[in-house]
C-alpha cells in the first residue's frame, strides 16, 4: 500500500469516528440518554400542557408551542434517517444534510420568536419595542438562513472505497456555521439586554412573583443557550474538517425546544396559582397594588380569564378584608 493511499485509509478512519461521536450526540434513538430524556420531558409536562394549553383559543404562541412541541419527534426522524443509514450515495447524503439544515434553522426560529413574544409581553405591550423586536427578529434570523444555506453549498459527499459507511461530509466550511451561531447569540444578548432595561426602567418597583418567573426564566434561558452557541462557535472554528464541526447542534436545537415550550408552560401555572390565591383570598381587582399580573387565556370555574394583563394596584387593607383599585392597565392575549 503506498503512501498516498495509507493516508486516505486514515482519513477515512478519522472521519469514521468522528461521525461516529457527533451520531451519538446529534441521533436520536442513537444515544438512549438523550432518548430518554426528551421522554422524560415529553411525559413529565404533558398533563400540564393538558391543563394549561388545550383548554386555551388558538394564539400565536400556543401555534408555536405544538408546532415545537411534536415538530421536535419529526425533526429526530429526519436526523436518524441521516445519521443511521449506510451505503448512500453522495447525493442522497447531500439531500439528507440539507433537509436536517433547513429543519434546525425553522425549529430555533419558532423557538427565539416565542422569546421574542415573552419581550413584547413583559414590556407591557409597547409599540415601539414591538417595531424594534420585529426588525431585529428578521434581520439576524434572515441574515442566519443566508449564511446557513451558504455553508449548506459549501458541504461536500464523496464517494469512499469502503462500502456501507454512514454519510460522513468531506469538507464544509466551518466559519458559515460559526457565523449562524454568532447570531443566534446575539440575539439572544440583544434581547437579555432589553429585558434587563424594560426590568429596571419598567418594573423596578413592581413586587410580582410572576414578574420575577418572567425574568428569572429570562435569565436562565440566556445562560443555557449562550453558553452551548458560543461552544458551537468554537468548535466550528477550532475542528478540523468534517462531521466533528456538528459535535453540539442537535443539542443545542433540542435546549431551545424545551426551554421555549417549558417557559411557556411555567409562565402560564404561575399565573393560574395566582388567579387561585386571588380567588382564595378574596382579592377583588378593584384597587391599586404595585404589582404584574399575568392571566392565561382560557375559562376556568366560569370565569374568562385575559391573555396577558399588566396592572399596578395598590393594596388597601380594611379589617382582614383585602381590596385592590386599578391605577392603569394594559391587556394582551399574547401568551
Amino acid at each position: 500500500m503506498s503512501a498516498a493511499q495509507k493516508a486516505a485509509l486514515q482519513a477515512i478512519i478519522r472521519g469514521y469516528r468522528t461521525t461516529k461521536y457527533v451520531n451519538y450526540l446529534g441521533v436520536a434513538g442513537h444515544s438512549a440518554v438523550r432518548c430518554l430524556t426528551k421522554v422524560a420531558d415529553f411525559l413529565h409536562t404533558f398533563p400540564t400542557e393538558v391543563q394549561l394549553m388545550w383548554p386555551t383559543p388558538l394564539s400565536v404562541p400556543k401555534v408555536l408551542f405544538f408546532a415545537l412541541r411534536y415538530y421536535i419527534l419529526i425533526h429526530h426522524i429526519l436526523a436518524v434517517l441521516y445519521g443511521l443509514p449506510t451505503g448512500r450515495s453522495p447525493e442522497q447524503c447531500r439531500t439528507a444534510f440539507v433537509r436536517i439544515g433547513i429543519s434546525s434553522i425553522l425549529v430555533v426560529v419558532a423557538s427565539e420568536a416565542i422569546l421574542f413574544i415573552r419581550v413584547y409581553a413583559f414590556s407591557g405591550r409597547n409599540r415601539k419595542v414591538l417595531i424594534y423586536l420585529i426588525l431585529q427578529f428578521l434581520a439576524i434570523h434572515a441574515s442566519a438562513f443566508v449564511l446557513l444555506t451558504k455553508f449548506l453549498q459549501t458541504v461536500k459527499f464523496v464517494k469512499f472505497p469502503i462500502p456501507n459507511l454512514v454519510c460522513m461530509p468531506a469538507s464544509t466550511n466551518g466559519h458559515m456555521l460559526g457565523g449562524v451561531f454568532a447570531l443566534l447569540l446575539a440575539s439572544v444578548i440583544i434581547v437579555m439586554f432589553i429585558m434587563i432595561y424594560i426590568a429596571f426602567r419598567k418594573h423596578r418597583d413592581f413586587n410580582s412573583a410572576l414578574l420575577t418567573i418572567f425574568y428569572r426564566d429570562g435569565i436562565f434561558y440566556f445562560i443555557c443557550l449562550s453558553v452551548l452557541a458560543s461552544a458551537n462557535i468554537v468548535v466550528n472554528l477550532a475542528a478540523p474538517d468534517g462531521g466533528l464541526k456538528f459535535l453540539l447542534v442537535q443539542t443545542e436545537i433540542d435546549l431551545h425546544v424545551i426551554l421555549s415550550t417549558r417557559m411557556l408552560l411555567h409562565l402560564r401555572g404561575w399565573a393560574e396559582r395566582e388567579r387561585k390565591n386571588n380567588d382564595t383570598n378574596n382579592v377583588k381587582e378593584t384597587g391599586t397594588m404595585g404589582a404584574m399580573e399575568y392571566s392565561t387565556n382560557y375559562r376556568a370555574h366560569g370565569r374568562p380569564l385575559s391573555g396577558i394583563k399588566f396592572q399596578k394596584r395598590e393594596l388597601i387593607s380594611t379589617r382582614g378584608q383585602v381590596t385592590t383599585t386599578k391605577t392603569g392597565t394594559e391587556d394582551s392575549e399574547l401568551v
